[in-house]
């Protein structure tokens, strides 16, 4: 008779990895409650349960639990009866913090689309089409937030992995669409010392422009435009034409703006998007495809996600050739892309 020490498990173990799945929506509803309460600014000095119950109105036992998971979760510190904000994310979890993590707040308003997805399963989605309701204030302010992010290391990635091209090397004129900040179009200026750079925005966000080409002492060869890229004279005679996540719309609207993109490039220019895309076969990224899914579930939204075979379908029917898709998710908070394409190849 075989002993059951020694014997071999039939198969593999694999209930703590559906374990964790089921577990996701719970740790993140106690997450984001802790963002309705604003846990997060009240402890930032050290406090115990019973005094933030008090503060809070809240049940001392109960919120002492609660506290004892967040800090399992390392969004808090314990240290004897006290809890304190983890400081390494205080600058994102705080709002006044430089590097809030504001789009936290999706998370929140999106509450009730998940637990109702059953609901939409069998009866189709909600929406009317209307516009998404995730809307973005370009303030002053907000374009400075903007920046602070970018330069957590995705602005850095995506100018290293643009120097890399054989193209760039030889370009005397790129134009950066929706420039915002114009990170971008600095560092491309900063890689190619004979490289002129035009920043393409809305009238206000370019006044934000000129504040950081004047700080980083580029004025000779960085310049701004104002105007709405998708109505407005874009120029003409550009070797490379840059965007990065400033625009959202459906296929014809993205096929009429990579028309106009394909116009003002020279021929055998390059288009370069830094975007979100899904794969192929639509099984990844995983945080693309749940966005994805919620979009079509609201039938609202603005990104309108396609794999790269639709995206450079798309370019295509606006006379731009895709030529490859560059993952830049190591050094993003979120899975985005690369896409080059190029005029008339």
């Amino acid at each position: 008779m075989e002993r059951l020490a020694e014997m071999a498990p039939p198969l593999e173990d694999r209930g703590s990895f559906l374990r964790e799945i089921a577990m996701g929506f719970e740790k993140g509803q106690i997450f984001l409650t802790a963002l309705d309460l604003d846990i997060f600014s009240k402890l930032m000095e050290p406090k115990s349960a019973e005094t933030l119950a008090e503060e809070l109105e809240t049940n001392p036992e109960l919120t002492a639990r609660f506290l004892d998971v967040l800090t399992a979760l390392d969004v808090l510190v314990k240290k004897d009866d006290t809890y304190c904000t983890a400081p390494s994310l205080a600058p994102f979890l705080l709002d006044e913090g430089p590097y809030s993590a504001k789009y936290l707040k999706f998370s929140k308003e999106d509450r009730d689309t998940w637990t109702n997805l059953g609901n939409f399963l069998k009866n189709g989605p909600s929406g009317n089409g209307e516009e998404s309701h995730h809307k973005h204030d370009y303030t002053p302010e907000s374009i400075d937030w903007i920046a602070r992010g970018t330069m957590l290391g995705r602005l850095q990635a995506t100018l290293k992995a643009v120097r890399e091209l054989p193209e760039f090397a030889k370009a005397k004129k790129i134009i950066d669409l929706g420039g915002g900040h114009g990170l971008f179009g600095i560092g491309f200026a900063q890689e190619n010392p004979e490289l002129e750079v035009l920043i393409f925005d809305q009238p206000g966000i370019t006044d934000v422009t000129e504040k950081y080409i004047n700080k980083y002492l580029i004025q000779e060869r960085v310049r701004t435009m104002t105007g709405d890229y998708l109505k407005d004279d874009l120029g003409s005679g550009y070797d490379i034409a840059f965007e990065a996540c400033s625009f959202g719309g459906n296929t014809e609207q993205a096929r009429n703006f990579y028309r106009r993109v394909a116009d003002s490039l020279n021929e055998g220019g390059l288009f370069i998007t830094q975007t979100f895309t899904l794969d192929d076969d639509r099984t990844a990224p995983l945080s693309s495809l749940i966005w994805a899914l919620k979009e079509k579930i609201t039938g609202s939204g603005h990104m309108h996600l396609k794999t790269n075979s639709e995206l450079f379908e798309t370019l295509a029917g606006a006379g731009l050739s895709g030529i490859k898709v560059i993952d830049m998710s190591e050094s993003c908070t979120m899975p985005m892309r690369l896409v080059v394409a190029r005029k008339g190849a």
